[in-house]
C-alpha cells in the first residue's frame, strides 16, 4: 500500500486483469460463462424442434446416469479390496459394459453439438459450397456408417440364442439395446445434419453450420 492507503500502480484487480488479457487475449463476448459453444443441430419446425430437443435432454440424463453408475461400480470393486470374502465379480464386467453404453449414448448428442474428436483442416482451406461438401460427404458416411451397424446390431438381437454374459449373466440380448438405440439416434443426428445444414450449404453456397 501506498502511504496514502492507495494501492501502488500494477497491483489492483484492473491490472490483473490488463496483464491477463496480454498474455492470452481478450474472451469473445458472444460467449459467457456456462453458454453453449457449439449450440445444438435442430430443426427449424415445431414439433420436430421440440422433440429432437427433448431427446438430447433424455441422453444426457441416461449419460449421466450411467456415468454415476459406473462410479459406483468402480468404487465398490476398490471396497472388496478391504472387505473379506470373495466379493461381486460381476461389478467390474457392469462397469465395462456401463462405459460401452455411455459411448454409444452419448454419441448422438455429441454429434448434435458438433463434440467428437475431429481435425479441422477443410475449415481454414475451404469456402461455400466447397466446405459445404466435404461435411455432406462426412454426414453421409456416418449416416451409412450408422445404419450398417444399427442393422447389424438389431440381427443380433433378433438373433439371439439366450447367451448371457460371463459373470453378470445377462442376456446379450438386453447387452446390445443400448447400443441399437445409440447408433439410431446417431443415424437420425446424421441425417438432420444433412437437411437443415448441408444441403442448404450446397444450395446457397454458405458454409454449412
Amino acid at each position: 500500500m501506498d502511504p496514502d492507503g492507495s494501492r501502488p500502480s500494477g497491483t489492483g484487480p484492473d491490472s490483473v486483469h490488463q496483464a491477463a488479457v496480454e498474455l492470452v487475449g481478450e474472451a469473445p463476448e458472444e460467449l459467457v460463462l456456462g453458454q453453449e459453444a457449439n449450440p445444438e443441430l435442430l430443426p427449424t419446425r415445431e414439433p420436430f424442434r421440440s422433440m429432437i430437443h427433448w431427446i438430447g435432454l433424455v441422453e444426457q440424463a441416461i449419460g449421466t446416469g450411467l456415468v454415476v453408475v459406473i462410479l459406483l461400480l468402480v468404487l465398490t470393486q476398490v471396497a472388496q479390496r478391504y472387505i473379506p470374502g470373495q466379493g461381486w465379480p460381476w461389478t467390474g464386467e457392469v462397469a465395462r459394459y456401463a462405459m460401452v453404453w455411455t459411448a454409444f449414448i452419448l454419441s448422438g448428442y455429441l454429434l448434435a453439438h458438433d463434440r467428437h474428436i475431429s481435425i479441422h483442416v477443410v475449415d481454414y482451406v475451404l469456402r461455400g459450397r466447397a466446405i459445404a461438401a466435404v461435411k455432406t460427404l462426412a454426414d453421409v458416411a456416418v449416416l451409412l456408417t450408422c445404419l450398417v451397424m444399427a442393422y447389424a446390431t438389431w440381427d443380433l438381437i433378433a438373433n439371439d440364442i439366450g447367451q448371457v454374459t460371463a459373470a453378470a449373466e445377462m442376456p446379450l440380448k438386453y447387452v446390445n439395446i443400448p447400443v441399437l438405440v445409440g447408433l439410431a439416434l446417431s443415424a437420425l443426428r446424421a441425417g438432420l445434419s444433412i437437411l437443415v445444414a448441408d444441403i442448404p450449404g450446397l444450395l446457397h453456397g454458405s458454409e454449412a453450420t
